[in-house]
């Protein structure tokens, strides 16, 4: 049996009829974004969560229908509304957008699960009507107070590597939604397909990808189902017998929020290769209440003199880090007992204590309103693709507030304009004059805004 819901859905498919949305690699969004609704709609009422739609066609929805099917349940914050997008501009990956009355829990979750489903995951952000930034953005956002909104982008139409993975993976993403959704409303939460001892056919299943899910054979599935051939059909209701027998040398684990695999593997000193392994996972994905096996490694040896601990930072590659530490990628992985190149953020490695100092020192640079790489690099000396390359950047696309790395020295720093600063009372505050802090961030008058970000020459 499912608890009962603490929360209710509204499912919102973006443009329709008239309004195509964005077009793309013979694609348009209104096409998409059904397609997601009407996959999420169907998850939703599977695991016992009310749910509602606001189209289930391809028709044309004015401004006000939109919001009115957006207050199916009524005007309570109890009630979610997922607004299904997909995003433009040749960038790629997923975002989600949360509402300013919210805060990021939902949309975090949300996202997460995408990327474990495999889009890339770009950020969870709030975004301001410029006229009045009071208000959201976005009217499906702003006009639907007191709902608990998002507004989810799973990917980039006009990119060709988001569009292969909106063509074959869509369903994959809203289902990572649907899990957050399940989680977060207090619902127990089971993958698609999954019904006591039976299993419906997916599509994109195969007998081996299922014998893998329910830890069987494809041959036990065989003749569970009379099976002749190894052709399904999508639809088609398997009899599952799953094994629940668990190795002596292992133990169980069960999943709690804020959970990933990487975590758990490092909890118990092994490898997330292994885990998938013990519980024949294919993909990275977990829930919460979920009953993992693992086997707990031996420990690490106490760590020497020679060995010190590098956390994982935005961007780090083994391969950047080994440069960093003048080692190789091959020593890192046998001293972390590592079978891939996999790193996370947050990680804690085990590295040889011989750090190398970088040959330019860099200060951070905080992106402000009509920043764009190329005026930056100008700004630094720098070219767009330096700027690129020295913060690993996978889009030429930046949001207010984002911070970069930039080449300084130990004689400069930063300073971001506040509310009340004067070229001159932050001249004075570092000591220095108000020519030559105006000569160091190239300013030609003694305007500033707030947010604005100065260089402090020292």
């Amino acid at each position: 049996m499912y608890e009962r819901a603490t929360k209710r859905v509204v499912v919102d498919a973006g443009h329709g009829g008239n309004d195509p949305g964005a077009i793309g690699n013979g694609m348009q969004e209104k096409d998409l974004t059904l397609q997601a609704a009407q996959y999420m709609y169907k998850r939703l009422q599977e695991l016992g969560i009310p749910a509602s739609i606001t189209r289930d066609s391809d028709e044309s929805l004015s401004r006000q229908e939109r919001i009115d099917s957006a207050f199916t349940f009524g005007k309570d914050p109890d009630v979610i509304l997922v607004s299904n997008h997909i995003n433009a501009g040749g960038g790629e990956g997923a975002e989600i957008v949360y509402a300013l009355r919210n805060d990021s829990t939902l949309a975090d979750m949300a996202l997460n699960n995408i990327g474990e489903a495999g889009q890339i995951k770009r950020k969870v952000y709030q975004r301001r009507l410029p006229e009045n930034p009071n208000q959201d953005y976005y009217y499906i956002i702003r006009e639907t107070k007191p709902t608990e909104a998002i507004l989810v982008e799973y990917g980039f139409i006009d990119n060709a590597k988001d569009a292969a993975k909106l063509k074959n993976n869509l369903d994959s993403y809203v289902e990572g939604v649907v899990k957050a959704i399940a989680e977060y409303s207090n619902v127990a939460y089971t993958p698609p397909g999954v019904t006591g001892e039976t299993y419906t056919v997916q599509r994109g299943d195969t007998l081996y990808k299922i014998a893998n899910m329910f830890n069987t054979t494809v041959a036990e599935l065989q003749r569970l189902n009379n099976l002749t051939s190894d052709t399904l059909t999508i639809g088609q209701v398997l009899q599952i017998r799953q094994q629940a027998e668990i190795p002596s040398d292992t133990m169980t684990y069960t999943v709690q929020k804020g959970d990933t695999l990487y975590k758990i593997a490092d909890m118990f000193n092994t490898t997330v290769a292994e885990i998938k392994r013990l519980n024949n996972l294919t993909s990275d994905i977990i829930s919460v209440g979920q009953v993992l096996r693992v086997k707990e490694q031996e420990s690490l040896p106490e760590l020497p003199n020679d060995i010190t601990i590098y956390t994982v930072q935005r961007g780090d590659t083994l391969y950047d880090i080994a440069n960093k530490f003048n080692t190789s990628v091959d020593t890192i992985k046998q001293l972390n007992n590592l079978t891939s190149n996999n790193i996370y953020i947050g990680q804690e490695l085990r590295v040889p204590a011989n750090e190398i100092e970088d040959e330019e020192e860099y200060i951070i640079y905080e992106v402000v309103k009509g920043d764009s790489l190329w005026s930056i690099a100008q700004r630094f000396g720098i070219t767009v693709d330096e700027l690129i390359n020295l913060n690993n950047l996978t889009s030429i696309n930046l949001q207010i507030g984002d911070q970069l790395k930039v080449p300084g020295s130990n004689n400069s720093k930063t300073y971001t304009v506040k509310n009340g600063d004067t070229l001159w009372s932050i001249a004075k505050s570092n000591n220095i004059t108000v020519d030559e802090l105006k000569s160091a961030n190239n300013l030609t008058s003694n305007l500033l805004s707030i947010g604005q970000v100065l260089i402090i020459p020292r």
